[in-house]
């Protein structure tokens, strides 16, 4: 229910309020404006401002907003099986804005640059990696999946200037995920961070982030959280990479 192109407007104490009332929505549905500053530890005034950024009127709306998301997300998933749509079609309505448009363009900036692509995952990532390494071969681009988080990168060995390292991320705090940017980052990498969260771990120590926003589910320690839009993405920019190679 928050646009892409809007939560990258956010400042740091807004960001900490998006992220309680995406963690908490259904008890500020019935809070006061003064219950949640307490509980988010910001002032009144950034509450109304972060609303205000969301696109309504006041805190007030806001409320009644996520109460009808609620609703929403109810009648959907009031059905025997989860019904993948209504976020799908939430993050192909952003891919489509031009705030993304200039994300997915500072992408291939880096990537046309580079000399060599390595994808990086963890578990369903690591699989990602493959596949988005190979299809970017495919379209031209010397690219390679990283399979073992701890193939060792020496100094004597550094990698071609400009090389690019694709991390694919859900949550963008998984440790072996940090420990592996943290060592390829002195080899002198470029990151781009493909995650749900810009304002993870990984999305900060990245040179560039890419942020989906999709629902997280998860069974235990497994992750269901839909990959389309990773494979969205990478798909997009092979074929970009693809017509760049035709033209050139």
């Amino acid at each position: 229910m928050f646009p892409y192109s809007k939560l990258q407007s956010l400042n740091d104490l807004e960001t900490v309020i998006y992220n309680y009332v995406n963690k908490h929505s259904r008890a500020v549905e019935s809070m006061t404006i003064r219950e949640l500053a307490d509980h988010a530890h910001v002032s009144t005034t950034t509450i109304l401002r972060f609303a205000n950024k969301m696109g309504y009127d006041g805190y007030a709306e806001l409320r009644f907003a996520l109460k009808q998301h609620r609703r929403n997300q109810q009648q959907t998933e009031s059905n025997d099986s989860y019904d993948i749509t209504v976020p799908l079609a939430d993050f192909f309505s952003k891919v489509n804005s031009t705030d993304f448009g200039k994300l997915i363009d500072q992408a291939m900036t880096l990537i046309d640059a580079a000399p060599m692509v390595l994808f990086f995952g963890i578990g369903t990532g690591a699989s990602l990696s493959q596949y988005g390494a190979r299809f970017w071969s495919n379209a031209g681009k010397l690219a390679l999946p990283v399979p073992d988080p701890f193939q060792p990168f020496t100094g004597g060995t550094p990698f071609p200037k400009g090389t690019v390292v694709v991390v694919l991320s859900v949550s963008g705090e998984t440790a072996e995920v940090i420990e592996f940017v943290s060592r390829v980052q002195p080899e002198g990498a470029k990151i781009i961070a493909v995650t749900n969260h810009d304002r993870s771990t990984l999305a900060k120590m990245s040179d560039l982030t890419i942020s989906y926003y999709m629902p997280e589910l998860k069974h235990g320690s497994l992750n269901l959280t839909t990959q389309i839009p990773i494979v969205y993405l990478i798909e997009m920019i092979a074929h970009r990479l693809d017509d760049e190679r035709d033209n050139g």
